[in-house]
């Protein structure tokens, strides 16, 4: 089907009604051979099963489609009872077509859900996966697919009059133009991906930001009254877009523009374009005369006795409070007049799409209002989504900003729920089982709706309780003790740590709430602000939960200002989005003394005098500030708050001396007097080098007083540090960094700290987590208690599916100390023990270990054969060119450097060292070559004008002088003794062994020297060396397959002995011989392997961990002599 014929096809189906008609017609262009006849069937009345019957009216099978894989999958059409169902009862109406699907034995369903309450006017396209579970058969010894299921999955396009096909249009119509081949299963679910369109809309809304802050900025009158205000641009810009973005879901709502005396809901779903196309027809410009009317007037300030209208707009508008429409900036004075043509335009995109403005942009997507759920997610912007844009926005800086340090939906829904399943198992006291906890945690939604008809109707062979009866019996307590819990993200970012937990705090509530007893689910209706218990309807009731839980549980700081208005949006959207069947809409919460500001690393000394009678003053000021709606006492509030905080930490800073702007004991004192601390403290904390920059932050923190500081290290390690401190006693951290700590010489001191406190999981998660980040990363989940020796951890660096991080195997390290924290299977602890046993480690062999040549400019001292002949023949004298011969020494690069020999390029490196103290007058052929570059090779630092006017640096400043190499070389002369030459950055092992003592090498390789040079090689090429070294002793992997060998790693490598009837040394004559005569060496490398297995005692089991594709059968192996 051609492009234009496909795109007809979208439109007319999805822009339009549900018409049954139509729909089958895109069905059957789409899956090209649907089979239909007897397999059209119709359902009503008494075949609609009776759990199903209040929410569905009928459903048909209009056909079924079998894949080239052989899958098969059923296209349905199900009438919904009402539009409210349709939007609202998700799981029921997923439910109802895994009745289907299971019933008809298949796993996949197409399935167009409508209502005709509203005419068929708005519906959904849905694709519902069930997925296996699968299972390990001890009988024939493999995994099978077993018939239990795991929760099924829909994905829906949002779709019909009021909405935009312009989502499903992009990502169906590859399938219609393919009319050659009949779609996968996988192909069709790939077109209901949501991380396509994320990622689509991401970089839309970055073009966005850029092309606005860069306007800004060449904008001479904006930019004047921006810096006038003290308000930077990418601020403003972030803040401008995130306030217009919100505006898109209050209109889905329908509460902007709502006509007078009519009800919330009942607005104009495209109120912002509306008041556009005004201020165009009267000439206005759209953000002076209109939209900050909106921000600053309309919502952000409150009209009492008027039934919110605004008589500008002659409409009801929401007052929402919250501080997201505060200005910031006199903006009735400012004269800031945005281009009505950045937000509506003709230009074209990349694509090809109309407008590039941002209307023109968020006009082409679906929001929806309703939070992503695990198992029922909407292909349109949600509250979730926009999460995942807003973290990728922090960092965005300039066109070249990749901003891909998003934390994925899985990770974040893992370290939440492990949290708080180890808060509740230290909260309930050993009351309840672990193993019960957990299962309440991560599956109890599956249970929800199956035993709130329980509680209801009572328990009978068909339907039983599925929560664990510790858990119901025990639902009180569980209850009060998840209101009780404090958390904190000191690096909240973008917040999607904070709203993962309130999603499951209000998950873990709701689970709990058909189990409660009747007088304390009445004390919790009286706390949450229901006076009339009885009309308690669930969406009220998931709305004061959220309120209550931003209000009394969820704390976050960052040093960002735009995290920080970020954060606030994303939890101020949590609540919108639940806010039903209210009138009037109640407001938003002030959140400036919940979500702050601030560096989290620095605050008050430990010896700083608490003043609790002004902090308990200071608590009931903030209570009175969160739901203040006046603005005025609303300053009034700030102002005593404000002034009471700066007299505190102005105090302490007379006393320790440092600029302090913040401090978790003072900001959240309330937490400190209630529990002495937080239950919970989770994030991602930032990965930044202290030493960069100049070392501007070490410098900064090195006097905090921080057990884990070390000037190399990385902020993430202080982050720890102050995260622990923030807990109460036995409370839990949880993050996610890098996971350098674990091997890297500057995590010796955070190892260190760690052992003090009681580890409890490790996931060492390789690469990959972050799209566009490089480093690996690993999730530490340790509680404030003391050490209890089992720690379990897994190491996931092969985890295909993040999905299955609840299903892992773990290891138990026990003994862990300041050295490295490597994780290991039990075989492969045997092996590591293996090597332990034997010989000694290598830092105690006669052996030692040197740096290559640092030139600083290697363009002038590293020559090829032509230059150093042309040198030579320059000469004067016989004598002057045996003296300049002696100087020139043949050179390896780091590439030059291979396994047993090199592959020398014919690079020389002249060898001017300072250690020689060498008179270059008496070399004056190298002098006049080397003065041929000129100031480039002086030691002063100093920058200074070529002769083409380019701007140049001459080499770091030493007091060598200007011929020398940068390095003193003092050890120069073992260049020229038997040796091993390797580089640090290797895919395999590649020492080489240099016995006619020849070869220098660059700053990128390194030189050993001293005794058993020849057998020291062969260990060091070996396949168990590299993979001790990978695996054990090294400072983790270098991508998925490389190392990195540095010396102070293998230095703790044991080595037996050589002995004189080694085998080992023969064979590396026998590879160095065959090397040199051009011959394939792998049969020889491969004896070198064997031998050295047989060296350290391990069994042929223990070898194929090493060596998985080991050629030689065990019983070869277990015949194999060392000695010859």
């Amino acid at each position: 089907m051609n492009k234009n014929t496909a795109i007809q096809l979208i439109e007319n189906t999805f822009s339009a009604r549900f018409d049954e008609n139509q729909f089958t017609l895109f069905i059957k262009n789409l899956l090209n051979d649907l089979e239909q006849g007897e397999k059209v069937k119709s359902y009503s009345g008494q075949y609609i099963w009776d759990d199903f019957k209040e929410h569905i009216n009928a459903y048909k099978r209009i056909g079924k489609y079998t894949d080239p894989n052989g899958e098969a999958l059923d296209v349905l059409i199900v009438e919904v009872k009402n539009r409210q169902k349709l939007e609202r009862a998700r799981t029921t109406l997923r439910n109802f077509v895994i009745k289907h699907l299971n019933k008809f034995e298949k796993d996949h369903a197409l399935v167009a859900f409508f209502s005709k309450e509203d005419d068929k006017q708005d519906w959904r396209f849905s694709y519902i996966k069930l997925e296996h579970k699968a299972f390990w058969d001890e009988e024939k010894g493999k995994v099978k697919t077993g018939k239990e299921f795991t929760p099924a999955k829909r994905y829906s396009f949002l779709v019909g009059v009021h909405e935009k096909a312009y989502t499903a249009k992009n990502q169906l119509l590859p399938l219609l133009q393919n009319v050659a081949k009949n779609p996968t299963l996988e192909e069709i679910e790939a077109a209901f991906s949501i991380e396509k369109v994320t990622d689509e809309f991401f970089e839309q809304y970055k073009n966005l930001y850029i092309k606005l802050s860069e306007h800004f900025e060449n904008d001479g009158h904006i930019k004047a009254e921006l810096d006038k205000a003290n308000i930077d641009i990418p601020r403003f810009t972030k803040k401008l877009l995130g306030q217009i973005v919100f505006l898109y879901f209050l209109q889905k709502k329908g509460w902007l523009g709502v006509p007078k005396n009519e009800r919330w809901g009942n607005g104009d779903k495209k109120f912002i374009q509306t008041l556009y196309n005004k201020a165009v027809a009267n000439n206005k410009n759209f953000f002076k005369d209109y939209l900050q009317y909106l921000f600053y007037e309309a919502l952000a300030k409150e009209r009492k006795n008027t039934d919110s209208y605004y008589e500008k707009f002659n409409c009801r508008i929401p007052f929402l409070n919250g501080g997201l429409f505060e200005p910031g900036y006199d903006w009735e004075k400012a004269d800031i007049s945005i281009p009505n043509s950045l937000f509506r335009n003709d230009e074209k995109n990349k694509a090809g799409d109309i407008g590039t403005g941002i209307l023109d942009v968020f006009d082409r997507y679906n929001f929806t209002i309703k939070e992503d759920e695990p198992l029922d997610k909407e292909v349109a912007v949600d509250p979730e989504m926009l999460g995942k844009v807003f973290e990728n926005m922090l960092e965005i800086t300039e066109r070249k900003s990749k901003g891909a340090f998003y934390t994925p939906r899985e990770i974040v829904h893992f370290m939440c729920q492990e949290s708080l399943i180890h808060y509740l198992d230290n909260a309930l006291e050993g009351k309840i089982e672990k193993a019960d906890i957990e299962t309440y945690i991560r599956h109890g939604h599956f249970a929800l709706e199956n035993d709130q008809r329980v509680a209801e109707k009572g328990e009978t062979e068909t339907y039983k309780y599925q929560l664990p009866s510790s858990i119901r019996q025990n639902a009180d307590l569980i209850d009060q003790k998840l209101a009780e819990i404090r958390i904190c993200d000191p690096a909240i970012g973008s917040g999607a740590f904070p709203v993962g937990l309130l999603h499951e705090l209000v998950t873990a509530h709701l689970v709990i709430k058909p189990h409660l007893s009747n007088s304390y689910l009445s004390q919790k209706l009286d706390k949450l602000g229901f006076p009339f218990k009885e009309s308690v309807s669930e969406s009220r009731f998931v709305y004061r939960l959220k309120r209550h839980i931003i209000q009394e549980c969820i704390y976050g700081v960052d040093i960002d200002a735009s995290a920080i208005d970020i954060a606030r949006l994303r939890l101020w959207l949590s609540l919108v989005v639940d806010e039903d069947d209210l009138d009037p809409i109640e407001t938003l919460p002030n959140l400036d003394y919940k979500i702050i500001r601030g560096n989290s690393l620095i605050g008050l000394p430990q010896t700083a005098m608490r003043d609790l009678n002004v902090e308990k003053q200071l608590e009931e000021l903030k209570e009175a500030f969160y739901n203040e709606t006046d603005e005025s006492q609303k300053k009034v509030l700030q102002n005593k708050i404000n002034f009471k905080i700066r007299e505190l930490l102005d105090s302490a800073e007379r006393y320790g001396g440092d600029k302090i702007d913040f401090d978790f004991k003072l900001f959240f004192s309330e937490v400190w007097r209630e529990k002495g601390g937080f239950d919970v403290i989770i994030g991602n904390p930032p990965y930044i080098q202290l030493q960069k920059k100049g070392g501007q932050l070490a410098n900064q923190l090195k006097h905090v007083g921080f057990e884990t500081f070390v000037r190399t290290g990385d902020i993430y390690s202080l982050f720890y540090e102050k995260g622990v401190k923030l807990l109460k006693e036995k409370g839990i951290l949880c993050y996610i960094t890098s996971n350098k700590w674990m091997r890297a010489g500057y995590g010796e001191k955070t190892r260190s700290f760690f052992t003090k406190y009681n580890p409890l999981k490790l996931l060492d998660l390789g690469g990959g987590i972050f799209e566009s980040a490089t480093v690996d990363t690993n999730i530490l989940l340790l509680q404030k208690a003391s050490n209890q020796n089992h720690c379990l951890a897994a190491n996931l660096s092969q985890l295909k599916n993040l999905k299955d991080l609840n299903n892992l195997s773990f290891v138990t390290l026990k003994n862990l100390t300041k050295d490295n924290w490597v994780i290991t299977s039990e075989i492969e602890q045997r092996i590591k023990a293996k090597i332990e046993a034997k010989g000694k480690p290598l830092k105690d062999w006669d052996i030692n270990i040197y740096r290559g040549i640092l030139t600083g400019y290697n363009k002038a001292f590293v020559i090829d054969t032509a230059k150093r002949n042309e040198i030579l023949a320059n000469c004067k004298s016989e004598e002057e060119r045996k003296r300049t011969e002696k100087l020139i020494k043949p050179l390896l690069r780091g590439r030059d450097i291979k396994r047993y020999r090199a592959d020398w390029a014919g690079l020389w490196l002249i060898g001017t060292f300072p250690a020689l103290k060498l008179n270059i007058d008496d070399y004056p052929t190298v002098k006049n070559y080397l003065k041929s570059f000129g100031k480039k090779l002086h030691q002063t630092g100093e920058e200074y004008i070529d002769e083409n006017g380019q701007k140049q640096k001459s080499r770091k400043k030493t007091g060598n002088k200007w011929f020398e190499t940068q390095d003193q070389i003092g050890y120069h002369q073992e260049f020229e003794k038997e040796k091993i030459i390797f580089q640090e950055m290797v895919q395999v092992s590649s020492f080489l062994y240099d016995d006619n003592h020849n070869f220098y090498c660059l700053d990128t390789g390194r030189i050993i020297t001293g005794k058993s040079i020849k057998y020291l090689v062969a260990i060091f090429n070996s396949k168990l060396f590299f993979y001790a070294i990978k695996n054990f002793y090294g400072g983790g992997g270098l991508g998925n397959t490389g190392v990195r060998m540095k010396h102070t790693f293998f230095r703790k490598f044991n080595v037996p002995k050589a002995t004189f009837n080694n085998r080992i040394e023969y064979f590396v004559e026998q590879i160095h011989s065959a090397k040199e005569q051009g011959k394939d060496t792998t049969t020889l490398e491969q004896q070198i392997d064997y031998l050295v297995y047989k060296l350290y005692d391990l069994s042929y089991e223990e070898v194929k961990v090493i060596d998985p594709e080991i050629s030689l059968s065990e019983e070869a192996y277990n015949n194999l002599k060392l000695e010859s």
